[in-house]
């Protein structure tokens, strides 16, 4: 395909998604999504760093900031903290699965929205919205039953 040809079709992608965006609800959503998924990644990968050093692990500053978020990490990682937590809720937020977008996990759909967006990304943001929100509040509810050892309120 002639490149100039292919510029108007990534140009038409491009303007589908600035005109999806231009709505507040769903760019709210969207931001929300993103906003929430990240933090709840963020916390884990501390909790990770944290099972690590205390293991003997020593991490550079770079290997920090590139660890990647697998299933059993996180098993592993919140059995560590002894944080007990449903398999199927782990697989929902963190899962490798990459099927289609509405049975994806959470970080998938992340992901794609991230890394190649497209209108069915959006629409499946959308469609999930309430049950990616309910998961990601129930994985950062396991932290505020726990009370830190050594901690009492």
């Amino acid at each position: 395909m002639d490149k100039q040809l292919k510029l108007v079709f990534m140009l038409a992608d491009f303007q589908e998604y600035t005109f999806l965006l231009e709505n507040e609800a769903l760019r709210g959503k969207i931001a929300a999504f993103l906003l929430k998924y990240v933090s709840v990644e963020s916390f884990y990968k501390k909790l990770l760093i944290e099972e690590k050093e205390r293991k003997g692990i020593k991490l550079s500053q770079k290997e920090k900031q590139h660890l990647n978020v697998t299933v059993l990490d996180v098993k592993r990682v919140l059995g560590y903290f002894d944080i007990t937590v449903d398999d199927e809720l782990i697989e929902r937020v963190f899962g490798a699965n990459d099927k289609n977008y509405m049975d994806c996990s959470i970080k998938k759909l992340r992901n794609r929205l991230v890394h190649n967006v497209n209108a069915n990304v959006l629409q499946c943001i959308l469609e999930r919205y309430d049950t990616m929100d309910r998961d990601l509040d129930a994985f950062l509810a396991l932290f505020s039953k726990k009370e830190p050892a050594g901690i009492s309120a």
